[in-house]
């Protein structure tokens, strides 16, 4: 038989004979009782500055990026608040979301912000060659990063978990073709949410810790129904396994430009259960990314707000609890003998109160 790590208690002395089963019971209880829970970085948890960057991309595929930017910003806190922001217009497109009106272009941009806000978004139309012969594609990204640390001085095994507020998403693909006389290439548009943790232990070893992923991958595919007969359509897949997280997903319900769009959900990640010495470092990760073969095709995701007028508080935030672990379980005659210790003790000060 086992016990779990408890709350704090005391010994309940009662003036009946039923005093040593009641202390007893009470010693027992200090050993076996619930789990404490915890407000962030207790039992000698130590948090670091978070590091936060955006980060955007323009690609033609296959091929290296023809454009990247990279904005870092190291050992922030949320207040006062710093923001790590970039917009990249491409050459090549335009911006047919229907987002961010004021930018005529295709655009990639990134935000990421010391309080846990940001959003990412990619837009890009384009009517002509996606700029290089053959079966290329052109890809814009945009990503946002927060990574944080904490080292484990403490005794008791602990656990730390990430609490996370997810921003809207929306993906969408422009000049979907539902019937065609050859075949066609397909676009692709996405936008996923990201956690990885890694836990170093104090032996230098190393473990994956826990990770989760929230998303909307949309894609077109093409049907061969007969000889110069194709049918085009849209399809969705999802990224992460919590069916819960996407019960506000939604459809625009337009074939032609067909897009998917889910509300800002919250949800918690367990990143890993610590003892001394070790050091725990999570990743968190928004990504929107599409691609198009061009001629009059496109795409647009976006998760979250990457010019930030849609502010989400709370994004990000930790708790620390001890674990639920196994501990020796006390003998019976120990028990006893703490049980007649206390009774031994409750007895002694009744005489005094008496005399």
């Amino acid at each position: 038989m086992s016990t779990r790590r408890n709350r704090n208690g005391g010994i309940v002395v009662l003036t009946n004979r039923n005093a040593l089963a009641v202390v007893t019971a009470a010693v027992i209880a200090v050993f076996s009782s619930g789990t404490l829970h915890a407000g962030p970085l207790m039992f000698g948890v130590v948090g670091s500055p978070i590091d936060l960057s955006a980060n955007v991309s323009e690609s033609i595929l296959p091929g290296d990026p023809i454009f990247q930017d990279s904005m870092p910003i190291f050992g922030t806190e949320p207040d006062p608040k710093q923001s790590a922001e970039l917009l990249h217009i491409s050459g090549t497109g335009v911006n047919g979301s229907g987002r961010s009106t004021n930018i005529s272009d295709a655009f990639a941009s990134s935000l990421a912000e010391s309080d846990g806000n940001g959003g990412v978004g990619v837009s890009q139309l384009i009517f002509g060659s996606p700029g290089a012969s053959g079966d290329a594609v052109r890809q814009l990204v945009a990503q946002s990063l927060w990574t944080q640390t904490f080292v484990y001085n403490g005794t008791p095994t602990v656990n730390i978990t990430l609490h996370l507020q997810i921003p809207a998403l929306q993906v969408g693909l422009i000049g979907v073709p539902p019937d065609r006389t050859t075949m066609s290439a397909a676009e692709t548009a996405q936008a996923k949410a990201q956690v990885d943790t890694v836990i170093t232990h104090a032996d230098g070893t190393f473990e994956k810790g826990g990770s989760f992923e929230f998303g909307l991958n949309e894609f077109e595919r093409q049907l061969f129904l007969a000889p110069g007969h194709f049918e085009n359509f849209a399809d969705i897949g999802v990224f992460g396994a919590n069916a819960t997280l996407f019960q506000s997903l939604k459809f625009n319900g337009d074939e032609f430009n067909p897009s998917w769009s889910v509300n800002a959900v919250s949800t918690t990640v367990k990143l890993g259960t610590l003892q001394t010495g070790d050091t725990l470092a999570y990743v968190y990760t928004l990504t929107a990314e599409g691609t198009t073969h061009g001629f009059e095709r496109g795409y647009l995701a976006f998760l979250g707000d990457p010019f930030g007028v849609d502010v989400v508080s709370d994004n990000l935030g930790v708790t620390v609890d001890l674990a639920d672990v196994d501990v020796p379980e006390p003998s019976v005659s120990g028990i006893t003998m703490l049980g007649l210790a206390a009774l031994a003790l409750w007895r002694k000060r009744a005489r005094r109160s008496v005399s």
